[in-house]
């Protein structure tokens, strides 16, 4: 079944909130030298890319069209000042964000007529969910262990 206008417009912004999500999160891992801390950062980058281009899919099968070339999306990456800004103000940041994507996708999910994009757009929710639980347990990692997100080398 083909999703009203709304819907796809719905879909558009979920992607573009996936490519700003990618943009932070690379962004932020630059910021930190601990690896292990980086590295959970840059897996969090690439959930977000997966997640655009599963997005794009559904916005297909809804509106049945393409959505066009992604690396030309125009999208407002507004970006914090991470270099002006602590991690864990940076973190807390993403965890809210996280939080609000979660439930975008859940409304998105309810107001969706096709099953087979609501199961997937509650499945990605709950991701966004375990985003949020990744990055509150580095954010309690760093407030109980000072210095713990400058350990390692600076690439």
């Amino acid at each position: 079944m083909k999703a009203n206008p709304a819907t796809g417009q719905t879909l558009i912004e979920a992607i573009k909130h996936e490519i700003e999500g990618r943009e932070f999160y690379l962004a932020l891992a630059k910021k930190v030298k601990n690896p292990l801390v980086r590295r959970k950062l840059l897996g969090l980058a690439e959930d977000e890319l997966e997640h655009r281009v599963t997005l794009s899919r559904i916005y297909w099968a809804q509106t049945g069209s393409e959505v066009g070339n992604l690396d030309d999306f125009e999208v407002n990456v507004n970006l914090p000042d991470v270099q002006n800004m602590s991690l864990p103000d940076l973190l807390q940041l993403a965890m809210d964000t996280e939080k609000k994507a979660a439930a975008t996708y859940m409304a998105m999910a309810e107001e969706t007529e096709d099953a087979r994009s609501a199961a997937f757009l509650e499945y990605l929710a709950e991701f966004e969910e375990g985003h949020y639980e990744t990055l509150a347990a580095e954010l309690a990692k760093i407030r109980s262990t000072p210095g713990w997100e400058d350990q390692g080398p600076s690439d």
